[in-house]
């Protein structure tokens, strides 16, 4: 899809990002990061490394499978795993996931990892990229086994425009990557809750506004069944 973005446009999808944006008070003390895989990008492995940094949680988890979608010669989670070191975490530290092909596979194998390890955990960080910290979280209350540990969720301080500008670094060819992912990942918010795959979320009129006008405006999604 080839299309000019209005001004207009960057007005609605602000919406839809504000909405999805969630941002917690971080703990002072954390048992574990879990960090979702998000293809070429990777300023959420920047930012869990920055918390590990500053002694909040010392194991982090990386997930994700090698995408044959997104041109990359290696896994999610290895990708990230590199960014970790290169960012000051111990080799030690970090535990990789390189099945999972879907958000609550990430929650799924991430927890089943961290059992394996034998570490109890009663608080939990996620990290993901800022439009998807809603859903990763949302997820993780309805996928993570019982007994579930208290979830705190965050990303890089960044703003949409600037993350557009991101997503378009790392894909060149592919500008509306990122928009067509970040209306993807709100049309699951509305959907998924029905099939059990994450829990209910506050809805928003503004954002509902701002959905109906850009799919009327010939936006489209990403990757939602």
């Amino acid at each position: 899809m080839t299309m000019n973005i209005t001004n207009h446009d960057w007005e609605l999808l602000q919406a839809i990002w504000d909405y999805l944006l969630v941002e917690d008070e971080l703990p002072a003390k954390a048992d574990a990061i879990v960090v979702g895989g998000a293809a070429l990008v990777t300023d959420m492995a920047q930012r869990a490394a920055e918390i590990y940094g500053d002694g909040v949680a010392n194991k982090i988890v990386v997930s994700g499978f090698r995408d044959p979608l997104a041109k990359m010669n290696e896994s999610e989670a290895m990708l990230l795993k590199r960014v970790l070191l290169s960012n000051g975490v111990a080799p030690e530290d970090v535990l990789v996931d390189e099945r999972a092909s879907n958000t609550g596979a990430n929650i799924i194998n991430s927890a089943e990892l961290i059992h394996q390890a034998g570490i109890e955990v009663h608080t939990v960080i996620l990290v993901h990229k800022p439009f998807m910290t809603r859903r990763f979280l949302a997820t993780a209350e309805v996928a993570w086994p019982e007994p579930r540990p208290r979830f705190f969720v965050t990303s890089t301080a960044m703003s949409m425009k600037d993350y557009y500008r991101l997503h378009h670094q790392a894909y060149p060819d592919d500008p509306l990557r990122m928009i067509r992912s970040m209306l993807g990942d709100y049309e699951r918010i509305k959907v998924y809750p029905a099939k059990g795959f994450l829990a209910q979320q506050p809805a928003s009129r503004e954002a509902d506004v701002a959905w109906d006008e850009l799919m009327k405006r010939g936006f489209t999604t990403r990757g939602v069944k």
